[in-house]
């Protein structure tokens, strides 16, 4: 009981100072943001679902001690799930890409719902609510370019690719906020992973293993006709679609990387290298997901018999 006691006060703890966190930091508070349900995960994937409850409810109820019942109904939309429910479903064999894939569908299901409810009390439409929250970070963005000592042609490029890159958030903010929850999700299992040594089963086919359904390959397909061929609602279904199946497939082409990185028996220090490098350097990711989608063909992880 008091080592129970222990991980409660440490995981409501470690949940606040995150949030704490996030807020200070401001924009580069994202990285801290996304490990947010971490300390209620593993404490459910510990000692069960009740105390991990327990974790969630009393960091709930704090937030909203302190007057902020809007940031409460955030955190328990945004962060219960993947708090309670992944690994609630971990715990009971549930392999991890299942069990992201339900925890992701619940995720968007509540916040879709809590987002009508908003509009609808708002007398207000969806396209219009995040028309105006992306409207205002570009603007942000483009006042902080504007004080910044950046040359007047340079200052124009800039500004025109950031309204651009605004009017293809708002035409794709569906498959932007599923790729959101699902990074969310993939990086608080990801991290269940590395705790699991010694503490808990961690269910599921091994990373480096992983492949995506073969009949995935349609939608791809499909998105990208609809993408590049059509206008209008078609032409948005398409962009929506792309944004959500792409990374899926990037996906796997990481798995096929890291299934190469064990073969060759590279260290963990080149491996972070590789990882960080495949994340930040462009093309590398679209090289990557190129690799997960032609594995459907050839099949990179196949055993190759040496002729001789």
């Amino acid at each position: 009981m008091n080592r129970q006691l222990l991980y409660f006060m440490a995981g409501v703890a470690g949940t606040l100072l995150l949030q704490v966190g996030v807020g200070a930091l401001g924009p580069a508070g994202i990285v801290l943001a996304l490990a947010i349900p971490l300390p209620a995960a593993f404490i459910v994937m510990r000692w069960g679902g009740k105390l991990g409850g327990v974790v969630v409810l009393g960091t709930a109820a704090i937030i909203a001690a302190g007057g902020e019942f809007v940031a409460c109904g955030g955190y328990l939309l945004q962060y219960a799930p993947p708090s309670l429910l992944l690994p609630l479903l971990l715990r009971r064999g549930i392999g991890w890409d299942r069990a992201v894939l339900a925890t992701l569908v619940v995720l968007l299901t509540t916040g879709g719902l809590a987002l009508a409810g908003l509009s609808a009390y708002q007398g207000r439409s969806v396209d219009a609510m995040v028309g105006e929250y992306v409207g205002s970070e570009v603007d942000r963005a483009l006042a902080a370019y504007g004080e910044a000592d950046i040359p007047q042609d340079r200052l124009q490029d800039v500004q025109l690719f950031l309204k651009k890159s605004g009017e293809l958030m708002v035409r794709a903010y569906p498959g932007l906020a599923t790729v959101a929850a699902g990074t969310l999700l993939l990086l608080t299992t990801l991290a269940l992973a590395l705790l699991a040594p010694g503490r808990y089963l961690f269910p599921g086919v091994p990373f480096h293993l992983w492949r995506v359904p073969e009949l995935l390959i349609w939608p791809l397909i499909v998105a990208g006709f609809a993408t590049f061929l059509f206008r209008g609602a078609p032409q948005t279904v398409g962009i929506n679609l792309l944004t959500m199946v792409l990374p899926v497939y990037f996906l796997q082409g990481l798995a096929i990387v890291t299934y190469f990185f064990r073969k060759r028996g590279f260290s963990p220090l080149f491996r972070a290298v590789g990882y960080l490098l495949i994340a930040v350097l462009n093309p590398l990711p679209l090289i990557v997901a190129g690799l997960g989608i032609f594995d459907l063909w050839a099949d990179f992880r196949k055993p190759r018999i040496k002729k001789t």
